[in-house]
């Protein structure tokens, strides 16, 4: 049986979310560019405490929100978010793979957590951080939070370049196997999954799984998420509209006629989730 929606009840969600919270994507600086997605902002505006719903990505975020720095390490399933009113959140989203480097400690210890960004540069490497919020505008707080990461990027650790390239391998061949890609790499299926888990925080399969649900949700915004779902299920490379909505369940707790009409990609901006295809199975 195929889902139905109530269209008029969600534009009427969409409309409350908006009011209530204001959240905005920004481009990274060129030098920042091959670290960051994006910097982002949220101010929540309602009157009573906002539900902000965090699904997978497999990025790392370094935020301040109000004027305590956090982390918010990889995520393998959703998570709400209970943001009071007046919230005022900057971020910087960091790349898949490359948190590890520039934040000094491997993904895989952040995974499912949020951390005060202290236990991960200690103290002195964050005092710096808390001054952001002397800036008086939004753009300014972004140019002084981009100084401190590009300042902490001159120190940063070797980007494992293997996992780099494995995670572009991965967004061009959504139906590619573990093997093919340590065919292409060179190196081992054991390597490449603790390599990638360090770097990313999980392994490349689930990774992949992770890719092609913000592929989905970077469809739907861009194509109508009342579109046909079978449709949605092909072009964001699922198996089959079941296929799709088990994944969507695992990684959002919902199902795609709810999801779609209320989440975007957090991945828009990397070119993962729109990448030209090397290959596609026939079938």
């Amino acid at each position: 049986m195929s889902e139905m929606t109530d269209c008029r009840g969600f534009g009427l969600l969409n409309q409350y979310m908006e009011r209530a919270s204001n959240y905005r994507e920004f481009r990274p600086s060129r030098d920042l560019a091959p670290y960051l997605v994006c910097l982002w902002s949220q101010t929540i505006h309602s009157r009573m405490e906002f539900a902000q719903r965090v699904l997978p990505d497999g990025c790392v975020d370094v935020l301040l929100m109000n004027e305590i720095p956090i982390v918010i390490g990889p995520w393998t399933r959703p998570f709400i978010a209970n943001l009071a009113p007046g919230t005022n959140i900057l971020g910087a989203r960091i790349c898949p793979g490359l948190a590890s480097s520039l934040l000094g400690i491997p993904a895989s210890e952040l995974l499912n957590q949020s951390v005060p960004l202290g236990d991960v540069w200690g103290s002195s490497g964050t005092s710096e951080f808390e001054r952001i919020v002397d800036q008086r505008t939004v753009q300014a707080r972004m140019s002084a939070m981009e100084a401190l990461l590009l300042m902490r990027g001159e120190t940063a650790h070797p980007v494992d370049l293997a996992v780099s390239a494995a995670v572009q391998w991965i967004a061009r061949h959504p139906h590619g196997r573990v093997e093919q890609l340590s065919q292409w790499l060179g190196i081992s299926s054991r390597q490449i999954q603790r390599r990638f888990t360090i770097a990313v925080g999980f392994g490349p399969k689930l990774f992949q799984s992770v890719l092609r649900f913000q592929r989905l949700l970077h469809l739907a915004s861009n194509e109508g998420a009342q579109g046909n779902l079978a449709r949605f299920a092909l072009d964001a490379d699922y198996s089959d509209q079941a296929h799709m909505s088990r994944e969507v369940k695992r990684f959002s707790g919902e199902g795609p006629s709810a999801l779609l009409q209320t989440s975007r990609s957090t991945l828009a901006l990397s070119g993962l989730v729109r990448p030209e295809r090397s290959f596609r199975p026939a079938g």
